[in-house]
């Protein structure tokens, strides 16, 4: 598969792209990657202990935090801090350090649109498609000012599209291979957030749908037992991050990817409280944590787990008893958090990140917009009126790329469809896009949105390729 380009149209889109994160970085606030970045500690304290430790601790000499010092790294998954550690170990935590990341990440976010652009050939994209996509991969506001953050997803995006990309393949060439691939790129998708692990667990679903499709429907040579090399991504997934597990049960005596999920999910309860059953935000937190108190109790569970929810000895238990407070709301009340929280994440624009790295005011207006009780378009139009003159103008810039955007994705969607061949490469496509919506459960932001966005712009430009 060869791409075609123009050396002219891809000067310009490489030098503006360059122009433009310059610019970002120069207007932005001191430190602005860590004091930005939501959870940078998280991956930064890890990065350095293990520079100045050799272990995965989340204090590092000089840190202080309300866990302790030297309390050992199981809240996450390593891939991400050990990127950063080569950072930290020439540079420090100084500008360098900084700098050195948001270039960095820039290049691979550039990659990543680079790759969506060959994903876009299997539904029979030419090369000013591709070089569209590639364009709206790498300006989306949404991943543009995440690139310059220490957070994880831009290395995340990377890896699922990667795994997308190969996934394609295995629809149109030797399986073997690609499944292999697959299996690798899932498995450091797993290692960058703990989220990846439900990809990892998709995985047979995904690829004996593929074969199903190939042998039905595309009437290709072979039977139903080559549908039994299903798991073959599965067991090179798991290789890859069973390390880690290996690496915690020495340390504590049990498996796990990490302590991160009962903390998570109690994140959740509280979003379903605040915005399935009406509750302001302080009030959420306090009936949160009374009820997970209660049930750790009635179940003869340490209390101290109820507020060290990610400790290695409290994550199963927490989450066991924040799911049966979670299922004991009624139905209403899931309804209405899920529709807000789905809604947040496919149709915010992400302004808020940008307004805080260049240090515009507004800050205030969003706390109070998202800790109060939603009130639909009053709600929407406070948030306005509170947010003053560049962060207003960011929201309207952000949230029309959105929706236009989205617009377009869902006539790509249908207009797509309607070529046989495009079939089973759609139907990918919204799998993963419905795998990490449900995941995202009652908890959406834009930031978590950033992953899909290759996929997306995506379905946005096919609504083009195939118009009439």
């Amino acid at each position: 598969m060869k791409l075609v380009i123009n050396k002219y149209y891809e000067a310009f889109l490489l030098i503006l792209f360059i122009i433009v994160n310059v610019l970002l970085y120069l207007f932005s606030i001191e430190n602005a990657p860590l004091s930005v970045g939501a959870d940078a500690g998280q991956y930064l304290r890890p990065a350095r202990s293990l520079v100045d430790l050799g272990v995965f601790s989340l204090n590092p000499p000089g840190w202080t935090s309300e866990m302790g010092d030297g309390v050992m790294f199981t809240i996450g998954t390593p891939l991400y801090s050990i990127f950063l550690a080569p950072f930290y170990y020439l540079f420090g935590n100084g500008p360098l350090f900084y700098i050195s990341l948001v270039i960095l990440q820039c290049a691979i976010l550039y990659l990543t649109g680079w790759i969506s652009r060959f994903i876009l050939f299997f539904f029979g994209g030419t090369k000013k498609y591709a070089f569209l996509l590639h364009a709206l991969v790498i300006f989306n506001p949404n991943s543009l000012i995440t690139a310059h953050l220490l957070q994880s997803e831009t290395l995340f995006t990377l890896f699922l599209t990667l795994s997308t990309f190969y996934l394609f393949k295995m629809v149109s060439s030797k399986p073997i291979k690609n499944m292999i691939l697959v299996g690798v790129f899932t498995g450091l998708l797993a290692l960058t957030r703990p989220a990846g692990l439900y990809m990892i667990y998709a995985l047979p679903l995904i690829v004996f749908f593929i074969f199903v499709v190939k042998v039905s429907f595309y009437k290709e040579s072979g039977n139903f037992r080559i549908m039994s090399k299903a798991i073959i991504p599965l067991l090179v997934a798991l290789t890859i991050v069973s390390p880690w597990y290996v690496r915690n049960y020495i340390n504590t005596g049990e498996y796990f990817l990490s302590t991160t999920g009962g903390y998570f999910f109690y994140d959740n309860h509280i979003q379903l409280l605040q915005r399935g059953d009406g509750h302001i935000h302080s009030d959420a937190v306090k009936i949160a944590h009374k009820e997970l108190s209660d049930v750790l109790g009635d179940r003869g569970v340490d209390l101290n787990c109820a507020g060290d929810r990610r400790h290695w000895k409290c994550h199963k238990h927490v989450f066991s008893a924040v799911l049966h407070n979670v299922m004991d709301r009624s139905f209403e009340s899931h309804a209405k958090a899920l529709a807000y929280s789905w809604g947040v994440l496919y149709l915010s624009g992400g302004a808020s990140n940008i307004r805080n790295y260049l240090g515009y005011s507004g800050n205030q207006a969003i706390v109070t917009f998202q800790h109060e009780t939603f009130d639909g378009i009053n709600s929407i139009k406070k948030l306005f009126q509170n947010a003053g003159f560049p962060y207003t103008v960011l929201l309207i810039v952000t949230m029309l790329f959105v929706l236009v955007t989205r617009l377009m994705a869902l006539i790509g969607i249908f207009i797509a469809v309607y070529k046989k061949e495009n079939t089973i490469y759609i139907a990918i496509l919204l799998f993963e896009l419905v795998l990490f919506t449900i995941m995202y459960l009652y908890l959406g932001q834009s930031r978590f949105r950033v992953p899909l966005e290759p996929i997306l712009m995506l379905l946005a430009v096919l609504s083009l390729r195939y118009r009439r």
